[in-house]
């Protein structure tokens, strides 16, 4: 008597168990199917840096860095690279994201670095660490947006058909930074593809002046 009830009482917890991991199933399908059509959110890896499923703004979503230490805007239809990510608990973080706009027939590349060090203050040797990497040689601006100062600079290449624009960001609080790096050019030469003008530089800057530090 003692072996037929326990042996209900495993084909009872079998179907309830069942139950529960069908609907478990069922409600990642759903969350999976209500997930927005963007890039951002197709890509299993940079979704996990959305703050949420709703735009920010029109054409952006938050990005919240791992390290915890900062957030921006990320353009919808973005990728992050799984190849170039790097993070060191919270005090670095290192990753690129990029997209191709057809539509525009260009494609463009974004580089971006966090660092929670006391070497942020060294605002001249970061700057020239950034221009080395970018190939930038020009000067920078210098401005302040809320609690930050940024460093600003462009450049470009109306012959080759590419243009680039680098910044650093330094929290007026803490010893937190960022560095961007954004490069652009054209996917088909053979193609009409003219160089944003100001409308673009206003979508950068836009990114720049987003970072809010934490």
């Amino acid at each position: 008597m003692k072996r037929i009830l326990q042996f209900y009482i495993l084909i009872f917890l079998a179907v309830t168990g069942g139950c529960g991991m069908n609907s478990e199933q069922g409600n990642e399908r759903i969350n999976q199917e209500s997930l927005p059509e963007t890039r951002a959110f197709k890509d299993e890896f940079t979704r996990e840096f959305m703050k949420s499923t709703e735009e920010t703004e029109e054409g952006y979503y938050t990005f919240k860095s791992k390290t915890k230490g900062y957030t921006m805007l990320f353009p919808i239809n973005a990728e992050i690279s799984t190849m170039d990510y790097e993070q060191i608990k919270s005090s670095y973080e290192a990753l690129s994201y990029s997209e191709k706009v057809d539509k525009e027939n260009i494609s463009y590349f974004m580089t971006v670095n966090f660092e929670d060090s006391s070497d942020t203050d060294d605002i001249q040797i970061n700057l020239g660490i950034l221009s080395d990497v970018s190939g930038y040689e020009g000067g920078y601006k210098e401005y302040t947006s809320g609690k930050k100062t940024i460093y600003f600079g462009e450049k470009r290449n109306e012959e080759d058909g590419y243009y680039s624009y680098v910044a650093y960001i330094t929290s007026d609080e803490s010893n937190k930074a960022v560095s961007l790096n954004y490069h652009s050019r054209c996917l088909d030469k053979g193609t009409s593809c003219e160089l944003p003008g100001p409308e673009e530089k206003e979508k950068i800057k836009k990114i720049v002046e987003s970072v809010e530090f934490k």
